[in-house]
């Protein structure tokens, strides 16, 4: 019985596309399952309009986070894809985009100080800004772009998992009165930066990756690479964050906080979903196997509907349970949003990871301007027809979801030759 458990656990490590899928699972929905589970305390004690302050600070911080990324999960990793076997060439890869990383992380650092903190309301508010920033920073320079495109997730995830599940520990410890709202942005940078400290370790330790003399040039040469998704990701940022920052602004921190609530369970969804897109990346990168991409959508999807359905039926005793009282007022702005999580799974997978491995990565960056041009669009046109509000913004990001899909899947069928290839 033992040997054949043991054919099992390596029966499975040998599937390193499955592997690497089960562990980006974990990490990145465990990230925000924690944080889906502190939610609800944290309306209990904060309040919308605290809550909402918090979304707006996140959203903001949010922006930096793609800047300092600047596309390196997607140009990065198919890199280190093809280089997995040359320790040499990974050390410079890591080497070039983690200097990359914190000169952008400076340029944030000071655009956050100089330009929007003497902008904000008082002192907490300055703090929740300032630990987004911190929390943002240390989650940018993870290197999991080469762990998942050596397709090794699982060397790092336990670990990682572990560190995060203290910092959410610690909020539910200390988290006490509506003035500690800093709190959360505070235990949540600390958590990224334990397990930051770790993953390097083990990158050195175990991998035999670790830093190296590079030229300026060479980082130079890095970023030009990664520009066309830092384009692609900087449009997406758009779509995604700009919704709790125009709630704040124009119609105040109660209406944001809503917002901000229901968008929760959408991110939670939507970090489901992804980790099958990032792992088939560097997988079809390497493979161009489209018969998987067919499976997950035939397969998986499905399911996914499945559990869209029973959100949008069930949202109120849902959101209730979660959030306490103020759950029903998170109901219809959930039910808006539902469209987003049903678009974006065939979104992921019909992305990069299939028009890269046909050779049409550009139009997978295109898409998502297109998208943006939507977004942009529709807000202009909500805000001259009829102002806007909760319900127009949701109701936007959802047709903007759509149009993505929409894109991709012209230009795939226009170009379905390219998937015998």
């Amino acid at each position: 019985m033992v040997q054949k458990i043991k054919e099992m656990i390596g029966a499975f490590r040998r599937h390193s596309l499955l592997e690497n899928t089960l562990m980006l699972y974990i990490l990145q929905f465990s990230t925000m399952a924690l944080g889906l589970v502190t939610q609800g305390y944290q309306q209990r004690v904060l309040g919308m309009e605290k809550i909402g302050a918090l979304g707006a600070a996140q959203y903001a911080t949010n922006f930096f986070q793609i800047f300092i990324d600047f596309g390196f999960i997607l140009s990065a990793t198919a890199k280190a894809s093809r280089f997995r076997e040359d320790k040499g060439t990974l050390s410079r890869i890591l080497t070039r985009v983690v200097a990359a990383k914190c000169l952008f992380s400076g340029l944030s650092a000071a655009v956050l100080v100089l330009f929007i903190c003497p902008r904000l309301a008082d002192s907490g508010e300055v703090l929740v800004y300032l630990f987004s920033m911190l929390s943002v920073v240390m989650m940018a320079l993870l290197p999991d772009f080469l762990y998942r495109g050596l397709e090794q997730m699982a060397a790092i995830t336990v670990r990682a998992v572990t560190i995060k599940v203290f910092a959410t520990v610690m909020i539910f410890l200390f988290l006490r009165r509506p003035e500690d709202y800093y709190l959360v942005p505070l235990f949540t940078a600390l958590g990224n930066a334990g397990a930051l400290a770790f993953v390097y370790w083990h990158l050195y330790r175990k991998v035999g990756v670790g830093f190296c003399r590079v030229g300026f040039w060479e980082i130079w040469a890095e970023i030009k690479e990664s520009s066309q998704f830092f384009a692609s990701k900087a449009a997406g940022a758009v779509n995604a964050n700009l919704n709790g920052i125009l709630l704040k602004q124009i119609t105040g921190s109660a209406s944001a906080g809503m917002y901000t609530n229901a968008d929760r369970v959408i991110a939670v969804a939507r970090s489901g979903m992804s980790p099958i897109a990032d792992s088939l990346y560097p997988h079809m990168v390497k493979h161009k196997n489209f018969k998987i991409v067919k499976k997950a959508l035939l397969f998986v999807y499905p399911v996914i509907l499945a559990g869209c359905a029973f959100v949008f039926v069930f949202a109120k005793p849902l959101l209730t349970l979660w959030l306490g009282p103020d759950g029903e007022q998170v109901v219809a702005p959930l039910r808006l949003l539902m469209p987003v999580a049903v678009f974006c799974f065939p979104n992921y997978v019909l992305g990069h990871p299939t028009l890269g491995a046909m050779g049409l990565v550009k139009y997978a960056n295109i898409s998502v301007a297109f998208g943006t041009g939507v977004y942009l669009a529709g807000a202009a046109l909500a805000y001259f027809v009829v102002g806007i509000n909760w319900v127009s913004l949701c109701l936007l990001s959802s047709v903007t979801e759509f149009a993505i899909l929409a894109f991709r899947v012209v230009v795939i069928v226009k170009n379905r030759r390219l998937l015998r290839g």
